[in-house]
């Protein structure tokens, strides 16, 4: 016979396994696949380039630490959503990569055209006469967009110009005229 095995502490602490569910829950896998991801990344960077002011025409591509916090921001959102989304959206990366051959005739997949070609083919998309086309970019659009401009210089750009919530805006205030006497 054995005996009882008893605890030097004593309070019951966490099992190893309640604490494995615990830190999977506050830090998921992530709910883009590789592949998903790279499709995201893609996409986001044609969403987010810019036309340079000193060459009209040419594009200028965004830093990469902004797409990455877009597609971190996207990755992270569907981690915490159902398996259902999860697998819902894998299809619409998989929509988005094969269609410019249907969209645009050209036989390349998204992640392969020029970033001239990929805004081509998203603002085919956005301005497609078959509207559930339109709602493929959207569904990418959005979600990348709003983890973009969450920090940075790109929330600046959007004229919000405060540390905080709290803080007080900066109001510009034009100097008063000088009337002539």
């Amino acid at each position: 016979m054995r005996p009882p095995v008893t605890s030097t502490t004593s309070e019951p602490g966490p099992s190893a396994l309640d604490t494995d569910r615990t830190s999977a829950r506050n830090d998921p896998q992530g709910g883009l696949s590789a592949m998903s991801r790279r499709i995201a990344w893609s996409a986001a960077q044609a969403i987010l380039c810019d036309e340079d002011e000193s060459s009209p025409g040419t594009l200028i591509a965004p830093p990469p630490a902004v797409c990455d916090r877009a597609v971190r921001g996207l990755d992270e959102s569907l981690a915490r959503s159902s398996a259902d989304l999860r697998r819902g959206f894998w299809v619409l990366t998989v929509a988005l990569e094969f269609l410019p051959l249907f969209i645009l005739g050209v036989p390349s997949r998204m992640t392969r055209l020029t970033l001239e070609q990929r805004l081509a083919y998203l603002e085919a998309l956005e301005n497609h006469r078959i509207g559930l086309l339109s709602m493929l970019l959207i569904a990418f659009k959005v979600p990348l967009c709003v983890p973009a401009f969450e920090e940075g210089e790109e929330l600046r750009s959007t004229g919000f110009d405060r540390q905080t919530l709290s803080t007080r805006r900066l109001l510009v205030t034009s100097s008063p005229r000088r009337e002539a006497a």
